[in-house]
């Protein structure tokens, strides 16, 4: 079975349910410790939804680099948003 996409109406239908103020507010303090490099890098991946090779060329760096900067940042923030240890 494959997984299930949730369409632009399905994603508006969840945010009116769900408050998002108090994360959102959470995920800005966590994301303001990030280094430039790392906030950069997973702001392109996470939040525009570049591919990895799109973000080493929009950072000048290796696609390697890119995928070490975005993973980096994402289990920075997952520690900060308690979600690990």
């Amino acid at each position: 079975m494959q997984p299930q996409r949730l369409t632009s109406d399905d994603l508006e239908r969840v945010e009116a349910m769900v408050d998002f103020v108090p994360l959102a507010e959470a995920l800005r303090a966590a994301a303001a410790t990030l280094s430039d490099r790392q906030f950069e890098a997973v702001r392109l991946r996470v939040a525009t939804g570049l591919s990895y090779a799109d973000v080493a060329s929009a950072l000048g760096c290796t696609e390697g680099a890119a995928r070490v900067r975005v993973s980096r940042g994402l289990a920075r923030l997952a520690v900060l948003m308690g979600e690990r240890s």
